[in-house]
């Protein structure tokens, strides 16, 4: 899940489309404070910064309260050894909207899966693969799962009836 920042606010993204571009990940979103539109933006994906356009103009209002409510925001962890903690930008922010979006759009889909399969994987695996079996999850078959694969297995089914969620979606 997105994992920057904790404190989204009032904001959300809708229309979401995200792509892979030349530099990496890319997408196009609408954002929102509330349920009133404010900006169209967008990632590219060639290494630049996230390109917002506000819907009242670029030193309106929106944006100066969306750069409040982001100068508010706590530093972020800068994830390498030593250096200091980094100020997160509204770009940064925006990806961070965008990311949490997918991620429950992912987890939505995950649990939908669980109704009628089982979804399982490696617990120390590398990858965010997943086995998927086309029947739904009993004890006989999560015993039969352990035996084969040993207890370091990641059912889904399980981690999410205990409102948890799955590795593949938590990034830290």
């Amino acid at each position: 899940m997105a994992n920057d920042v904790k404190d989204f606010g009032d904001y959300s993204v809708k229309g979401i489309k995200s792509f892979v571009g030349h530099d990496g990940y890319g997408f196009n979103a609408n954002l929102y404070r509330g349920k009133k539109k404010i900006a169209f933006c967008f990632d590219d994906a060639r290494g630049g910064e996230v390109d917002i356009q506000w819907l009242d103009g670029y030193h309106g209002v929106e944006a100066q309260l969306l750069q409040t409510h982001v100068d508010s925001l706590p530093l972020a962890e800068s994830g390498f050894g030593g250096m200091p903690p980094l100020k997160i930008d509204t770009g940064w922010f925006v990806t961070e909207l965008v990311t949490k979006w997918e991620d429950e759009k992912e987890l939505r889909k995950l649990q939908k899966l669980c109704k009628t399969k089982t979804l399982f994987r490696q617990a120390d695996s590398k990858s965010n693969s997943y086995f998927v079996l086309s029947t739904t999850l009993t004890d006989e078959l999560r015993e039969r799962l352990k035996q084969k694969h040993g207890n370091d297995i990641e059912i889904f089914n399980d981690v999410l009836e205990r409102g948890e969620i799955p590795s593949v979606l938590s990034t830290k």
